[in-house]
């Protein structure tokens, strides 16, 4: 015989319980790999911007009058630098493509260098 003033959880309270805390582990495993993902994603623009930036610092200790465009291919990542001769500086232009998320992705960086 059951008295009504025992205290506890019913089957179904547990089973309501279970099926919240499972949906909530769902989520929170959803969410890790999308972070996971945009970790990855960012690592890969990091390096690109890395490559990027050294290019800028080859030219810039190059002479103008040797200064010139061109690709190449530096850490897995394309490069394709592109120069604009001014008056007293070169409008360079360098774009990177490398893969995110198992896509290509082409970012482009521009920077003037005075002569």
């Amino acid at each position: 015989m059951i008295r009504s003033s025992e205290r506890g959880f019913t089957i179904v309270e547990l089973l309501i319980s279970v099926v919240i805390f499972s949906v909530g582990l769902l989520a929170l495993a959803g969410t890790s790999s999308m972070i996971l993902s945009a970790m990855t994603s960012t690592k890969s623009r990091t390096v690109a911007a890395g490559v990027a930036e050294s290019r800028f610092d080859v030219l810039r200790a190059t002479a103008c009058a040797s200064r010139a465009s061109g690709s190449a291919k530096t850490r897995g990542i394309d490069e394709v630098w592109q120069l604009t001769h001014l008056a007293r500086a070169d409008d360079v232009t360098v774009a990177v493509t490398f893969l995110s998320n198992r896509q290509p992705r082409t970012e482009t960086f521009k920077s003037y260098m005075p002569c």
